[in-house]
């Protein structure tokens, strides 16, 4: 075991000092680029990006809650989460983790591809810095939510919401902005409950949960969650009439659930 940490110690200090050699500049973090893992157009002035004043607050207390709700206290890094990590690489044997803040997905989504390499772990911790250093917390934000995948071939908050409810991001009620939330870590997969047109139960169970944490701290008032809690049997009824895909027919299961809540 403890030669396998120190391989990895020293992949893990080659692959960061290389990569110091072609490190996006403070000036690539800030302007606008075509984004290295999806293709996506990551600028202001391109027709699907929105600002973070136009996105509800419920749709982003929603992904703050549940991707990294220590995001305006830490520097880039959840202690705990890299704690956890680390357990699960002695488990495993193997870089098996997920659990990144939001501005290490921002990275990872600007700049990398999906590999789960000891290198792209380096290159992202070190992006994820000078993401950090170069942006207002707001602005990490708000790249973000324009970025993420909601979907097959749905890349940031617009496009998710004209997709699935047929309105602006500024409009989405805490039932919309809590799925979206419940999506998140897989999308493509997760979303199926939307083309069905009715929850299935684990994702009513974690749909609930989310509604339920958002009133537990305060993002949301008493009203606001009974209504919330009351629309879940219907408020997919009022989206698109699309065929599911195939890639969305697999039912979500206890294992899934879990691994969301990680």
């Amino acid at each position: 075991m403890k030669k396998l940490l120190v391989l990895a110690g020293i992949v893990f200090l080659v692959s960061t000092l290389a990569f110091v050699f072609w490190l996006p500049s403070e000036t690539q973090i800030k302007g606008c680029l075509k984004t290295s893992m999806y293709g996506v157009d990551l600028c202001p002035v391109s027709k699907n990006y929105v600002s973070l004043s136009n996105i509800s607050k419920n749709l982003q207390n929603a992904i703050l809650l549940t991707e990294d709700s220590g995001f305006y206290q830490h520097n880039g890094f959840d202690q705990e989460g890299i704690s956890h990590c680390i357990e699960k690489i002695k488990e495993k044997r193997k870089l098996v983790c997920g659990g990144s803040t939001i501005t290490q997905q921002l990275a990872k989504n600007m700049f990398l591809s999906k590999d789960k390499s000891f290198f792209r772990k380096g290159a992202e911790a070190i992006i994820t810095l000078r993401i950090e250093k170069s942006l207002t917390k707001r602005e990490i934000l708000e790249r973000y939510l324009n970025v993420i995948q909601f979907g097959k071939n749905i890349y940031g908050i617009k496009q998710a919401s004209q997709f699935y409810f047929r309105k602006s991001p500024s409009q989405l009620s805490v039932t919309e902005s809590a799925f979206f939330a419940m999506i998140l870590p897989n999308p493509e997969k997760y979303s199926q409950s939307y083309y069905r047109k009715d929850l299935t139960k684990f994702a009513r169970k974690r749909l609930s949960k989310i509604i339920n944490d958002l009133f537990k701290y305060k993002k949301i008032n008493e009203n606001q969650y009974l209504a919330a809690e009351d629309s879940l049997d219907f408020f997919l009824r009022s989206g698109q009439a699309v065929p599911q895909p195939k890639e969305q027919e697999e039912i979500l299961t206890e294992e899934d659930l879990s691994e969301m809540e990680e």
